[in-house]
């Protein structure tokens, strides 16, 4: 049978200071308990302001993957600032996350 999937809320638990936005699972599940599913089936970066989808900045984002989440790295960047991502994920609709 088929699970009906959703997007999860948008998460922004990083400012690009430092090293980069970690928009990562493992803090993001830390932080988060719960919320997010083991296994997401999908993952979404946009920027903070204007909702610029990830791929479309023009930064080379080091992670962007439903195992690791979303990493942008300052020194990976030309200018070295990574803008400011939020990040969302599909998981099932209904716990348990499975």
């Amino acid at each position: 049978q088929l699970i009906p999937l959703c997007w999860t809320r948008w998460y922004d638990r990083d400012d690009p200071g430092g090293r980069g936005d970690w928009e990562d699972l493992k803090n993001l599940r830390m932080e988060n308990p719960g919320k997010i599913c083991l296994k997401p089936l999908g993952i979404d970066a946009v920027t903070v302001d204007g909702e610029i989808p990830a791929k479309e900045t023009g930064q080379y984002i080091y992670a962007y993957s439903t195992d690791i989440g979303f990493i942008c790295r300052n020194e990976d960047q030309e200018f070295e600032k990574c803008l400011d991502y939020k990040v969302r994920f599909r998981c099932p609709c209904f716990p348990p996350f499975e």
